[in-house]
């Protein structure tokens, strides 16, 4: 019985996490490598320039990661730790 439970909660954060991945991240993504790719069409800017300008790019993407991340953990803590009846 519990592992069926198990099996029905891991089914569901799997399907939340593919949906996500789809109406989110992959959107994200698409910004992200335009925005690297005109921080690329200045041709006035150093290399360590268009390195900074990527990298803010990338930062809204790696933080929503890092937020993901750190709130499916919290999730599995509470489920490892959660009483049995």
């Amino acid at each position: 019985m519990a592992q069926l439970q198990q099996l029905r909660v891991q089914e569901a954060v799997d399907s939340m996490v593919k949906s996500l991945e789809r109406q989110n991240i992959w959107k994200m993504q698409g910004l992200i490598f335009r925005c690297s790719a005109s921080c690329c069409e200045d041709s006035q800017a150093s290399m360590q320039q268009v390195h900074q300008c990527i990298e803010r790019c990338h930062a809204p993407l790696a933080q929503a990661q890092a937020l993901v991340t750190s709130e499916l953990e919290k999730f599995q803590d509470r489920l490892a730790h959660k009483p049995s009846p």
